[in-house]
């Protein structure tokens, strides 16, 4: 297939954790045509400068203008893949999908752990977008990739905690929950966009199962460090945040139940739940050597900006 023969791919969201890894991905596998939608305010970013340079179209814009703007950034488009937080609403956008008419899949911004319905806040805002989809009749794939590895790890002593990457033990510490890294995120998220047996389907992007013991001994391993010291809270506690006011606190919490009270994220879990399984998919494609994604990730700490909901309550 000729580049002019490749699908076009708007991603919107493209200068988040997972965007950066998912558009760079996709320029790289030379089988996209990539285009990206960013504020104004994000031009001079880094990773937008980046993508360009590499051969990405930049749009500016932003999922909130009228729908006959977005429409005009959907002409064209055969694959809209949404990465913007899960609180940005993505209804405009794809009812401009649906209008434009042409798209052959739009991917919402799922990316997370496999959860049933009636557990977190957040979860159930992403299977309402996903019902909202089917409603308009969009063809769809909705993309699952567990918990980060740069979360499940625990902090160095000098690092500074946050709600996401606290400096604790949360739940059953033997409990495994489905991982992935950055890269497998982009490398895997490039092969399922355009695949025919993806179309309509749940898909979990994984680097297999791993537990906090496992995530401690590691990240002992990587940093020399001894995190014996960083306190169990006990389930009651952790339950009773989940109900919290506070925006943060209580999504973190439900997360923390759902992965290491409950057990909701795992493999068996995903595909009784309907899910394919993209290792299977893709066998060919190598699992990451995790020791080498630690050391990375203890290099380059998580900091995901939390301005968003900081301070927000229900």
């Amino acid at each position: 297939m000729s580049l002019e023969e490749n699908p076009v791919v708007l991603v919107v969201g493209a200068t988040g954790y997972t965007g950066r890894t998912v558009v760079q991905h996709l320029l790289e596998s030379g089988e996209y045509r990539v285009s990206i939608l960013v504020r104004e305010k994000s031009l001079d970013k880094p990773s937008v400068k980046e993508f360009k340079a590499a051969g990405a179209n930049v749009l500016v814009g932003d999922v909130s203008q009228p729908q006959d703007v977005l429409e005009g950034y959907l002409k064209g488009v055969d694959i809209l893949v949404i990465l913007t937080l899960i609180m940005v609403d993505q209804m405009p956008i794809l009812r401009a999908a649906k209008q434009v008419g042409t798209l052959k899949r739009v991917v919402p911004s799922d990316f997370g752990p496999s959860i049933p319905r009636g557990v977190t806040d957040m979860y159930d805002k992403k299977l309402d977008v996903r019902e909202y989809i089917k409603e308009l009749g969009l063809p769809y794939t909705f993309i699952e990739v567990g918990w980060w590895l740069s979360i499940l790890l625990p902090c160095t002593h000098a690092a500074k905690a946050s709600p996401v990457t606290p400096k604790n033990r949360v739940g059953n510490q033997d409990r495994k929950t489905i991982i992935s890294s950055w890269q497998t995120i982009g490398l895997l998220t490039a092969k399922v966009l355009n695949d025919p047996r993806t179309l309509n389907q749940v898909v979990v992007v994984h680097d297999g199962e791993m537990s906090p013991k496992e995530a401690f001994a590691l990240g002992e391993k990587v940093t020399g460090e001894d995190f014996s010291d960083y306190e169990k809270i006990p389930d009651e506690v952790i339950l009773e945040r989940a109900k919290s006011t506070d925006v943060l606190t209580r999504l973190c919490n439900q997360y923390f139940t759902s992965l290491f009270i409950r057990g909701d994220n795992v493999l068996s879990g995903a595909k009784a739940r309907g899910a394919l399984d993209a290792r299977a998919l893709y066998p060919d494609v190598p699992y990451p050597d995790l020791e080498a994604e630690a050391k990375d990730i203890y290099n380059n700490p998580y900091n995901p900006d939390l301005s968003v909901v900081d301070g927000m309550t229900v």
